[in-house]
Order: C-alpha cells, then sequence, then structure tokens
C-alpha cells in the first residue's frame, strides 16, 4: 500500500495549454525523498532514482506519444540552484554526480521543463523530490 500511495501522489506538475487558451491540470502532493520516484501517469513516464545517500541521481521526463513534441527543455536545480539544464529535440535524461548528490544531501531537487511542438508548448512539467 505504501508503495501505491506513494506513485499515487508522485509529485508531477504538468500543465496543458491549448494554442488559443490556457487549460491546467495541476498536482502537488508532499515532496518524497529521490530514492524510488516514478510516475506513470497519463502524461507520460516520469522517473529520478538514487541508490542511496551521496550516491549519482539518475533521471528522465518521457512524455507519452500524445504530449511529445519537437523540441524539450530541462533545467535542473539543487537547493534553488541551476546544476544542469537540457534544449534537445528528444526527450529529456540524465543525472547529477556523486559529488554534488553529498553537496545537497537532504535538500530539494528540481527537475522541471517544457515540450513543444512547432511553436504550441503541449507540456510543461515539475518533478520534486529529497536528495539522499
Amino acid at each position: 500500500m505504501r508503495t501505491r500511495t506513494r506513485l499515487a501522489v508522485a509529485l508531477i506538475t504538468p500543465f496543458l495549454l491549448a494554442a488559443s487558451a490556457c487549460s491546467s491540470v495541476e498536482v502537488a502532493p508532499p515532496i518524497t525523498s529521490c530514492k524510488d520516484y516514478r510516475v506513470n501517469s497519463s502524461y507520460g513516464r516520469f522517473a529520478i532514482q538514487q541508490a542511496g545517500k551521496g550516491q549519482a541521481i539518475q533521471w528522465g521526463a518521457y512524455p507519452n506519444a500524445t504530449y511529445s513534441g519537437t523540441y524539450y527543455t530541462a533545467v535542473v536545480r539543487a537547493d534553488g540552484t541551476k546544476i544542469d539544464s537540457k534544449s534537445q529535440n528528444y526527450a529529456p535524461h540524465g543525472s547529477v554526480g556523486a559529488d554534488k548528490a553529498k553537496k545537497y544531501s537532504g535538500k530539494i531537487l528540481q527537475i522541471s521543463g517544457n515540450v513543444t511542438k512547432g511553436k504550441d508548448t503541449v507540456l510543461v512539467y515539475n518533478m520534486q523530490c529529497r536528495i539522499l
């Protein structure tokens, strides 16, 4: 039940933006550990994993076909400090090295970004977890 609850309340803040008018969906549950953050939703797969305290962190944001686009961005912040970013034409993924994971242990890791198709934003996402 605990894993199920964690998955049900895992943090992801997607916004679906229509071309001419904004409509949004927002989910903001409590922040949990980065050990095993996984969200499989109607928007796609979003994941962050950290094997243990002080170890590197792996992450990825993989929108499903409906929310896939032609351009993807991601900004990675630890305790509010930008530590990485991506701007590319494929779904973003990456890692945070062990040195930074140790430095920011106990702080919040935030990974946020946009997916665009042409000039239209089709998805805005936000993942947050506490670094071990």
